[in-house]
């Protein structure tokens, strides 16, 4: 815009300039010419660049610097175009065409008249202080649009970086909670229960020491409440601890081991308020299936999944080499079940199965270690399906129903 309103100015003066040498219709055909001129060069001259040195490295560039060279030798040819070097000489400014700057100064040399010469002189000083002044207001505004730009970039940085620090400030400050109602739970557990359990064997002993009444029966009373508090403190105990039992966190801490041999990938969703019995499966199935990674795998990925759904916990754990990424835990090609445990081996087979072909979760399955009959035992305590399979690598699919 600042050029747009430049090369205005600049044409209105060569107008004034050029109403001093000639009129009539050769004043028309040159006020066609200066439009022309001044559009041309507005249009080649209209790219951007880190500086407006001509380097001829496009054809708009060379364009500009031969209708600028051109223009000044149209001036030799016709004298009455002098009046156009101001707006020619704007052009040259920006584009830094030494060639025709200095035919421009030799063409208002050899023409040099007052009172037309010293105003071309005038006007084309104007020209070049207008051309720096375009070119720099540009260069302010293109260095301020890379400053707002990189300063956006920056904040969206810093304001990613910010919630990242607030999260891990969040599961820090939920992992302290969780520490601590551990450590509440063991205090009273090691203290006020064995205390209440030493009353209660004291009361034992004083009543069937003192059968008499009406003290027997008071002591009978005592008794009764000792266990109801003692119910109460095992039951808050109980609650204290399930509370301080964090699946991902638990997770994490097991998989860190993998991290330095194998690629993991986890993805865990899973509710806090998740009941104990699955917890406490989940927990102890995972830990399973990466022991025996640990000792028998010798592939190079590790995919463990979690997730809640309506209806069901679903665990995923599969390590592989990932040769064909169908293999991956979000691979659904083997079918679940309905059985409480079933495998298949490599060929498809169940391994479980007798010679007959006759389906046998007993059979076979101590062939695999008390490993698997843990992850058997663990699925079945809270009435899940299994189904292991062996195809590229080993996969663990358990699915857990909600109450």
């Amino acid at each position: 815009m600042n050029r747009l309103i430049d090369k205005i100015i600049l044409f209105a003066l060569s107008v004034y300039t050029m109403s001093l040498l000639i009129d009539g219709t050769g004043f028309l055909v040159f006020i066609y010419v200066s439009i022309i001129c001044a559009a041309l060069n507005y249009y080649l001259l209209s790219d951007e660049k880190a500086d407006y040195t001509m380097r001829f490295s496009s054809v708009k560039e060379k364009l500009a610097f031969i209708s600028q060279i051109l223009l000044v030798i149209a001036v030799f040819r016709f004298s009455p175009l002098i009046a156009t070097i101001p707006l020619i000489m704007y052009d040259i400014t920006k584009s830094r065409n030494y060639i025709a700057l200095t035919a421009s100064v030799m063409a208002i040399i050899a023409y040099y008249s007052y009172p037309v010469g010293f105003l071309v002189i005038v006007f084309s000083i104007l020209a070049i202080v207008l051309s720096i002044k375009s070119e720099k207001v540009a260069i302010y505004y293109r260095d301020l649009k890379k400053i707002r730009d990189d300063s956006e970039e920056t904040n969206s940085r810093l304001r990613s970086q910010n919630t990242e620090l607030m999260n891990a400030r969040d599961t820090e400050v939920y992992n302290a909670q969780l520490s601590e109602r551990n450590r509440i739970a063991r205090e009273i557990h090691d203290n006020v229960g064995h205390t209440l359990s030493r009353a209660i064997l004291q009361m034992g002993a004083l009543l069937a020491i003192h059968k008499e009444e009406p003290i027997h029966t008071e002591l009978e009373g005592v008794r009764e409440t000792l266990d109801s508090a003692m119910n109460s403190i095992r039951s808050s105990v109980h609650d204290l601890h399930d509370d301080s039992i964090d699946v991902k966190a638990s997770i994490a801490e097991m998989v860190r081991p993998l991290n330095d041999k194998y690629n993991v990938r986890m993805d865990l969703d899973i509710a806090s308020d998740t009941p104990r019995p699955v917890k406490y499966a989940i927990i102890g199935i995972t830990k399973e299936c990466i022991s025996n990674i640990i000792k028998h795998s010798k592939n190079s990925d590790v995919d463990i999944k979690l997730n809640e759904h309506p209806s069901m916990y679903q665990l995923i754990i599969h390590d592989y080499n990932p040769v064909n990424s169908d293999n991956s835990i979000n691979s659904n090609t083997n079918r679940i079940d309905s059985s409480k445990y079933k495998t298949n081996n490599i060929n498809g087979n169940d391994i479980n199965s007798d010679k007959a072909g006759n389906y046998n979760p007993e059979s076979n399955f101590k062939d695999f270690g008390m490993g698997l009959e843990n992850i058997r035992g663990r699925v079945e305590s809270v009435n899940g399906t299994l189904n292991i399979s062996t195809e590229n690598g080993f996969r663990v699919f358990v699915s857990i129903p909600r109450n």
